[in-house]
């Protein structure tokens, strides 16, 4: 119930944002100029990442960073990288995997904007996952009628891939601090799989044998104030 009340709580103070800013919006013609809102590469930390063992089942961790930056009117290209690793611990089995994921995708925003001040968002948008991993079962147990055996599986390597729809904010509450949650879907294409042990978890995408996975973040981010769009036309 813990646990519950403080992403509600994180929820609510995002959509309270960004409801004022959409309030103000609203009488907004819509966006027909051809400028660059956001000059800058966005960084974002996700914080949920460290602290996942909370909701999820065994003991769950990571750590991700993002960067993202508009090339055109509401268009951002996003790069997600991060580390995340899985351990369970029973009376039957010490089950370890870890590894490194990447995504790559584009967001869209749908808020319009009435001059280059505004820069908070609500976007949809997609991305491509892959992980490089290994899992290994340290030791297991299994007892059948006559009587117990045990052992224990090395380390192996394995990768995956998915698609991703994702739904969030990015809300401005300082000059170029910005706070932003997003949804998850996450549809498996294919991962590497082994006879036994099978493949129980995949960082960044949660567990292995389901289809579809949904997943919650909450980021703080920052836009470094640089025009890197310039920057490139100077170096041609």
């Amino acid at each position: 119930m813990r646990i519950l009340l403080s992403i509600l709580i994180l929820i609510f103070l995002s959509i309270t944002s960004f409801s004022q800013e959409e309030r103000e919006m609203q009488k907004r013609p819509p966006r027909t100029d051809k400028f660059i809102r956001m000059k800058g590469i966005r960084v974002g930390y996700d914080v949920t990442r460290p602290i996942q063992y909370l909701w999820n089942i065994g003991d769950r961790y990571g750590s991700e960073i993002s960067f993202d930056m508009e090339v055109a009117p509401n268009t951002f290209p996003v790069f997600e990288t991060g580390w995340e690793a899985q351990k369970i611990n029973s009376d039957y089995m010490h089950y370890r995997s870890s590894g490194s994921y990447s995504r790559l995708g584009v967001d869209y925003n749908f808020l319009v904007a009435e001059h280059k001040n505004d820069k908070d968002i609500l976007f949809m948008g997609l991305r491509y996952g892959f992980t490089l991993a290994k899992q290994q079962v340290e030791s297991f147990t299994s007892t059948s009628y006559w009587e117990q055996s045990g052992g224990r599986f090395p380390s192996q390597n394995f990768n995956a891939h998915w698609a991703e729809i994702v739904l969030g904010t990015r809300i401005e509450v300082l000059k170029n601090v910005f706070l932003g949650w997003s949804i998850r879907g996450k549809i498996e294409i294919s991962h590497k799989d082994f006879d036994m042990p099978p493949v129980y978890f995949i960082p960044g995408y949660g567990k292995a044998e389901n289809g579809f996975n949904f997943d919650f973040s909450y980021s703080v981010l920052y836009n470094l104030p640089v025009d890197v769009l310039k920057v490139f036309k100077k170096g041609e």
